[in-house]
């Protein structure tokens, strides 16, 4: 079943880092099976008995593995009962809407597909490279739900947690991938995304991660910690009430869009990246401090203050002003443009790359900045090219 897409190199990222976070978690003693999927049966269904081991279809006392390279179907099962289960990596389990019982634990390594599923288990562990993905209107109850891995959720769908997983306590949420293209509903606020592997994305049109009210459960967002990733993908929307710090990765935009508001400041320091794709960043002010670094195309709606880089990639619109001081860079391809519709004030450098492949021709020219007004200018700039300033532009020629 298909699943809302969303940024492959989310996932690639959140994996790798799970993977590492997750090592003593994956180390940990398992039930052992007492009854094992084969799929002998031919039709891949739960209720049928051929298809396990005993022979037998799982019961309340059963500890049930699905392995690696199978896929278990229990979609037209409207009850399961059993005492534990654990999916291997590779392996697959699919409920349907009914309700699944399980009295000890859930392990999974592999995918496990809620489909308008009601599941509790007494503890979930979802290590990477697991995966659970809901349809339709799921709910999880489980008091120890520690997800290392990803849940996704898929549009137009609904996943309501019960109980904050393992990973969120008392607003910091540290740990697990979190792509939702749907509802995700957790029981209470988020304030910070700390930790490497930290993912959270929600992903089209109301899209969106809420507490158990149904108020936006980010809202309360002030921080995402180094590695951490928050994204707002394809016309989906996200507005933080306060100042937001970013020292990780925060997307916004992709496909047909994004936003973000901050109704504060918005802080990159050392070693944040923003990345734009057709998307718009509203602040008070965006503040680009040393070592960090925005880049893409969309709208800044805003001022920038530059202490570190700002790299267009295409057309970066800045509806207010743009101030560099003389440690930022201004860094483009040669074709790209910052455009600056109040005043740019200059100084810092103006830091010029070019396509290899494609590399311009002597006498080429394009324009790097576009501006309401103009204060100061670069400072230094890259060798072999002319700078050029007119009444509104400043034009970049290769020599």
């Amino acid at each position: 079943m298909k699943i809302q897409r969303t940024e492959q190199f989310l996932r690639a990222a959140a994996l790798l880092a799970a993977i590492i976070y997750s090592g003593n978690i994956l180390a940990q003693a398992r039930p052992s099976c007492s009854v094992e999927w084969t799929g002998n049966g031919g039709n891949g269904s739960w209720s049928t008995p051929s298809n396990w081991s005993t022979h037998q279809v799982p019961g309340p006392t059963s500890d049930v593995c699905i392995p690696t390279l199978t896929t278990a179907d229990a979609t037209a099962t409207r009850s399961i009962s059993v005492h534990s289960i654990q999916v291997n990596e590779g392996g697959s389990l699919l409920f349907g809407s009914g309700k699944v019982a399980i009295a000890t634990s859930l392990t999974n390594q592999g995918f496990v597909t809620l489909d308008g599923t009601t599941l509790s288990a007494g503890s979930i562990d979802l290590s990477a490279p697991g995966e659970i993905d809901s349809l339709n209107n799921s709910s999880i109850t489980s008091p120890a739900f520690s997800n290392t891995g990803t849940v996704s959720v898929g549009t137009g769908s609904t996943l309501q947690l019960a109980e904050n997983p393992v990973q969120l306590q008392s607003g910091i949420l540290n740990g697990g991938s979190w792509l939702v293209a749907g509802v995700l509903t957790v029981p209470s606020n988020i304030s910070q995304l700390t930790s490497q592997g930290t993912v959270v994305s929600i992903d089209g049109p109301g899209s969106a991660v809420q507490d158990a009210s149904g108020n936006n459960a980010l809202a309360t967002v002030t921080s995402v910690g180094p590695g951490a990733v928050l994204a707002v993908f394809d016309s989906a929307s996200l507005t933080v009430a306060q100042g937001l710090t970013s020292q990780g990765v925060v997307d916004v935009g992709s496909g047909s869009g994004g936003s973000l508001t901050v109704d504060g400041t918005y802080t990159q320091a050392l070693g944040s990246t923003t990345n734009m794709t057709a998307g718009s960043l509203s602040a008070t002010v965006v503040s680009v401090q040393p070592g960090s670094r925005l880049q893409g195309n969309g709208t800044v709606v805003s001022s920038i203050r530059n202490n570190g880089t700002v790299a267009p990639q295409g057309n970066l619109i800045v509806t207010g002003n743009y101030t560099q001081t003389s440690g930022g860079a201004l860094t483009e391809q040669f074709g790209s443009t910052l455009r600056v519709n109040l005043n740019a004030t200059l100084s810092g450098a103006l830091n010029v790359t070019i396509n290899f492949k494609h590399p311009p021709t002597v006498g080429a020219t394009y324009t790097a900045l576009t501006f309401g007004s103009l204060n100061g200018s670069f400072t230094s700039h890259t060798s072999g090219f002319m700078l050029t300033t007119n009444a509104n532009k400043i034009q970049v020629t290769k020599q």
